[in-house]
């Protein structure tokens, strides 16, 4: 039967048959169309309408750069698997997107003070932080101030050490935000 089926449609006539129908639909499209609905148009009757300013529009980022004021002092690589973004000591630290804090730590040999964030497919570590203002559980968004730009553990000066991690491997923070 598939046989017969593709024999019939393979023979020369009815190809070009076919074109010259999908030919012609193309050009009753393009030249009457776009074609009317069935549903009356009313003008816009009976349509409920809102006075100016009654809805505030407000536009939210999902993922942002932790530290406002920042100049990038090490950047990501084999050795070092996140961007460290040298900032003013205290300066705020907020987390890239909103999330749940899964640790609150001290490593005087690495990150020194240091937050992990869950973000649900994803995780952010913030080190070598100077003070930390989050507790593990906590909810945070991209408002909350997480903590301060430091310099605790290995360190050799005022910087937020920023890691973006999938699973068990590192992501490059460049990638994923827009950090210049």
């Amino acid at each position: 039967m598939w046989k017969k089926l593709i024999k019939l449609v393979s023979r020369k006539g009815l190809k070009r048959w076919v074109g010259l129908v999908m030919a012609v639909l193309a050009t009753v499209a393009a030249v009457w169309g776009p074609f009317p609905t069935l549903a009356a148009d009313t003008g816009g009757a009976g349509l409920a309408t809102l006075s100016e300013g009654a809805i505030e529009v407000v536009t939210k980022e999902t993922a942002q750069v932790p530290v406002e004021n920042y100049k990038i002092s090490q950047g990501y690589r084999f050795f070092h698997p996140g961007v460290d973004l040298a900032a003013k000591l205290g300066e705020p630290v907020k987390p890239v997107a909103k999330g749940k804090v899964i640790l609150v730590a001290y490593d005087k040999w690495n990150y020194g003070n240091h937050i992990i964030i869950d973000h649900g497919g994803y995780q952010s570590l913030y080190g070598h932080l100077s003070r930390i203002n989050v507790v593990e559980g906590q909810e945070v968004d991209t408002e909350t101030i997480m903590g301060e730009v430091g310099s605790s553990g290995r360190s050799t000066g005022p910087h937020l050490h920023l890691e973006i991690r999938e699973g068990d491997k590192t992501v490059n923070p460049k990638s994923v935000l827009d950090i210049k």
